[in-house]
């Protein structure tokens, strides 16, 4: 079998918000076909266009070389081998950033296209499952608006999140200065009422503070409310500032979504003293670079916590990833119910449904395939010409496919 093709399809919202904090508005399919006629597909949570150019820039020496022209010929199941290939192979223009990112986008597709190959999950590819089902936690996010509403939108999502017997819940409070650090306390507080002591409940402030100080007293106001993690509290690269804060507080603290590559997670976890390491399953390098990153952490006694706000190709790939680690207790899960995304609900049908907080590992490779009916491609303004089984990553999910224009996506969907 043999790499004969790579794509980069960029799919986005008619109308897209720039000022909204909604990385669901766009996304970048990746396609890799091999002469059998065998398929993978990626995604990554970078922008489409950029990425596509990425992809599709050719070779300008031995160390800035074509990533397309790495990958035609070779054989699409040396995932590790051919992410070093990459990696070596870019490392003039490469080595952080949005090359990694694009690499992430392949080698989910290189995972997935093996998953189908052999006939098995990807989670048994990368050693075998540690668990019979994952944990999703609900991401939730109150929009901007007066305090009095964001505090009633809160409480009524809290109540949802229980109602639909999730087992962890992070409330989002990614709010800038709008509110005060007072107004973020007693947010929090009314969402831990709400939920009572039972579920695990995590919060993530958006990068919120520019010094330790401020995030150190916040904190510890909040000591009360038993928060299992704050991710992201301070600027991803204030190392020293998550330091002194983690010494300082006893609550975890996380953070790393924007990483790219293991060498930046060795940096928030071994300087940055970081509880929780958490990379995005395509932005830091993929399945093989996230599996590396869970390893060290592994070995320094920390968790890994993927970041997902995406498709469900980004979910599904979540949970292959925690059921092949011993450190990875909860994947992040956007709630259709509570966050609609048109590009998730389209994409992939139907989305993924946690049964009693949980979702159960796939028992059969060979239960996803392309829809080519055109269904939700009409609602999309999409037009479907193929089908292919996709039985690796994707866990009884169907694909509303076409040979894309970006901005076809019509419907509107902001966080």
């Amino acid at each position: 079998m043999k790499i004969t093709k790579v794509e980069a399809i960029p799919l986005r919202v008619k109308q897209v918000d720039a000022t909204a904090n909604d990385g669901a508005q766009e996304t970048v399919i990746v396609r890799i076909h091999t002469d059998d006629g065998t398929t993978g597909i990626g995604e990554v949570d970078a922008s489409p266009f950029m990425v596509k150019a990425v992809l599709e820039a050719p070779s300008s020496h031995n160390w800035s070389l074509s990533i397309q022209d790495m990958l035609i010929g070779e054989n699409p199941l040396d995932v590790e081998r051919l992410w070093e290939k990459l990696y070596q192979g870019t490392i003039y223009t490469g080595r952080r950033g949005l090359v990694i990112h694009a690499m992430g986008a392949i080698d989910l597709a290189l995972w997935d296209l093996a998953g189908k190959a052999l006939g098995r999950p990807v989670f048994e590819l990368l050693g075998g499952p540690r668990r019979e089902a994952v944990v999703p936690y609900a991401s939730v996010h109150a929009a901007l608006s007066s305090l009095a509403k964001t505090e009633r939108r809160t409480q009524e999502m809290m109540e949802k999140v229980l109602e639909m017997k999730f087992r962890a819940v992070k409330l989002q409070l990614v709010y800038a200065d709008v509110y005060t650090d007072a107004d973020i306390v007693r947010l929090v507080r009314l969402a831990r009422r709400t939920l009572g002591d039972k579920i695990v409940f995590m919060i993530d402030v958006g990068y919120r503070w520019l010094d330790s100080k401020a995030a150190i007293w916040t904190l510890r106001q909040l000591e009360e409310c038993n928060l299992y993690l704050v991710e992201t509290p301070l600027r991803m690269d204030d190392l020293d500032g998550h330091a002194r804060l983690a010494e300082a507080v006893t609550t975890r603290i996380a953070g790393a979504e924007l990483l790219a590559s293991r060498w930046e997670a060795l940096d928030l976890m071994d300087r940055g003293k970081v509880d929780v390491i958490q990379p995005d399953v395509g932005r830091a390098g993929g399945i093989t670079e996230c599996m590396r990153i869970a390893k060290l952490a592994d070995q320094r006694g920390l968790l890994c916590t993927p970041h997902g706000w995406k498709s469900g190709l980004t979910i599904a790939a979540e949970i292959h990833f925690s059921a092949a680690c011993p450190n990875v207790p909860f994947i992040e899960f956007m709630v259709p119910e509570l966050w609609p995304s048109i590009i998730r609900s389209k994409l992939i049908r139907p989305e993924f449904t946690p049964q009693d907080g949980l979702i159960k590992l796939p028992k059969m490779p060979l239960t996803t395939q392309f829809d080519a009916s055109g269904s939700a491609s009409r609602e999309s303004r999409m037009a479907a010409t193929s089908a292919s089984t996709i039985p690796a990553i994707s866990v009884r999910v169907t694909f509303s496919w076409s040979r894309i224009r970006a901005r076809k996506i019509v419907t509107r969907g902001y966080r």
